[in-house]
C-alpha cells in the first residue's frame, strides 16, 4: 500500500516539474531576449511661409449700419491685400456673423447695446519681403486686428518624414552598440513606435500689443523652424 502511495507521490511530482518547465519555457518564448531603446532626431528648416489670421469686429446700435460699414471695412483690407499682389487662392474669407452686443449700466443693469458683426481673413504669404508693408497697412485700419501669424516650411512633410527616418536609424545604432556590449547581435525588430514629435510654427517675438496699437521690431527675422522626433524601438538580441 506505501509503495502505491509513494509511486502516486512520484508521479505527481514528475507532472508538476514538467507542468513548471513548460511555463517556464513558453514564458521565456513569450519574452526573449531583447533591448528597448529611444532614437531622437532633430532637424531646423528655413521658414518659407507666413500664414495670417485678421479679425474684423464692428459695433453699432443700427443693424443696417453695422454690415454697411462692416462690408466697407471686409472690402478695404481684401483691397489691400490684392494691392501687395498676393494670389486670390491664397486668401481665406469667413462669412459674416451677426450677433447682439450688451452693455452695464449702474441704473438699468444689463442692457442691449446694439449689434456687431465679425469676420475672419486667413491669408498665406511666400514673399517674406512684404511682411514690414503688410503689417504697417494692417495695423493701420480701424476694427482690424491681428490674430496671430504663424510659420511654416513649404516642404514641411518631406521634412517629418526624413526627421523620422533618422530617428529610427538613430534607434538601431544604439541597440547594436549596446547588443556589442554584451556580445551580442540585434536582430529583427519586435516592436517599433512615434514617442514624441514635435514641431513649432509659432514666432511672434517680432510682433507685440499695447492698448493703444501694435508694434513690429525692426529688422524682421524669421529664422528657423525646429522638427524633433522620438522613436521607441525594441529589438530580439541574438547570442553569437
Amino acid at each position: 500500500m506505501k509503495q502505491i502511495k509513494n509511486l502516486d507521490i512520484r508521479k505527481t511530482a514528475i507532472i508538476l516539474t514538467t507542468l513548471v518547465a513548460t511555463i517556464v519555457v513558453s514564458k521565456a518564448a513569450e519574452n526573449p531576449p531583447h533591448v528597448t531603446v529611444y532614437g531622437t532626431a532633430s532637424t531646423s528648416v528655413a521658414i518659407d511661409e507666413m500664414n495670417w489670421k485678421i479679425r474684423i469686429n464692428h459695433k453699432n446700435p443700427n443693424l443696417e449700419e453695422v454690415a454697411k460699414t462692416h462690408n466697407s471695412t471686409v472690402k478695404e483690407v481684401l483691397d489691400f491685400l490684392m494691392e501687395n499682389e498676393l494670389p486670390e487662392h491664397c486668401i481665406q474669407t469667413s462669412g459674416m456673423e451677426f450677433g447682439e452686443y450688451f452693455v452695464t449700466s449702474k441704473l438699468k443693469g444689463r442692457i442691449k447695446g446694439g449689434y456687431q458683426a465679425s469676420s475672419s481673413i486667413n491669408f498665406k504669404v511666400t514673399d517674406l519681403s512684404k511682411y514690414k508693408d503688410l503689417w504697417t497697412g494692417i495695423s493701420r485700419m480701424e476694427n482690424v486686428s491681428l490674430n496671430g501669424i504663424t510659420y511654416n516650411n513649404s516642404k514641411r512633410i518631406k521634412h517629418q518624414s526624413e526627421t523620422r527616418k533618422k530617428a529610427l536609424l538613430a534607434a538601431k545604432e544604439k541597440a547594436q552598440k549596446l547588443a556589442q556590449t554584451l556580445g551580442s547581435e540585434i536582430g529583427k525588430p519586435l516592436f517599433i513606435e512615434e514617442e514624441r514629435f514635435g514641431y513649432s510654427n509659432n514666432n511672434n517675438s517680432n510682433v507685440y500689443a499695447t492698448n493703444e496699437q501694435a508694434i513690429l521690431n525692426e529688422g524682421f527675422a524669421p529664422g528657423q523652424i525646429p522638427i524633433t522626433v522620438q522613436i521607441k524601438a525594441s529589438f530580439s538580441l541574438v547570442t553569437q
